[in-house]
């Protein structure tokens, strides 16, 4: 199916990572829709994961005995909005931006450094970014996931950047209320590279 609309991108690589956190130790089964195509992952996606996690966010994948902090794939989708409203930041201020940010969009204190760890070296080349966060219900569309059992609680955060050689007036971004993680849990993060 293409899509020629205004409002969407050609696809983009993205780097998410996927941290399990169910209420007892249980097998987990994650699978991406068709719509993205996967070619990097750890451990290996085999048209899915089938592995096992306890509360504590450990996984371990039964493919190759080893312990994992959480999932990571690097793929592209079919396709990726444009989004208008966001926050732009001073290059010398993306760090505390997002330490102030990710936790009101729902992540906790390890999630948000292996966040910073992974995407704060790709603020070096610009002095401003345009930065935005895509809704839930937008990710849900460009990267379905299937799960079983059905987390109760699920975060997903999707950040797009756009280096900037100066300021641009942009609408503020109004991120929702902080999600209250109930029951098992999945949180996954990542961002856009264009």
């Amino acid at each position: 199916m293409r899509f020629n609309n205004e409002e969407f991108l050609p696809p983009f690589a993205c780097e998410p990572i996927i941290y399990l956190y169910p209420q007892t130790t249980q097998s987990v089964s994650i699978a991406f829709n068709k719509i993205v195509n996967i070619y990097d992952s750890t451990p290996e996606y085999r048209n899915g994961w089938n592995v096992i996690a306890d509360p504590t966010g450990k996984i371990i994948n039964p493919s190759d005995g080893k312990s994992y902090p959480y999932l990571f794939w690097e793929g592209w989708s079919s396709i990726f909005p444009i989004q208008s409203n966001g926050f732009v930041v001073k290059q010398s201020e993306v760090s505390s931006f997002l330490t102030e940010t990710l936790p009101k969009l729902g992540l906790n204190v390890k999630e948000k450094a292996d966040f910073m760890e992974t995407w704060l070296p790709y603020f070096s080349a610009s002095p401003y970014y345009f930065i935005t966060f895509l809704d839930q219900s937008v990710i849900d569309k460009i990267a379905p996931l299937q799960i079983s059992p059905k987390p109760d609680t699920v975060i997903r955060i999707l950040m797009d950047i756009k280096p900037l050689e100066k300021p641009v007036v942009v609408e503020e971004q109004k991120l929702k209320q902080t999600p209250q993680r109930k029951g098992f849990t999945m949180v996954e993060w990542g961002g856009l590279k264009r």
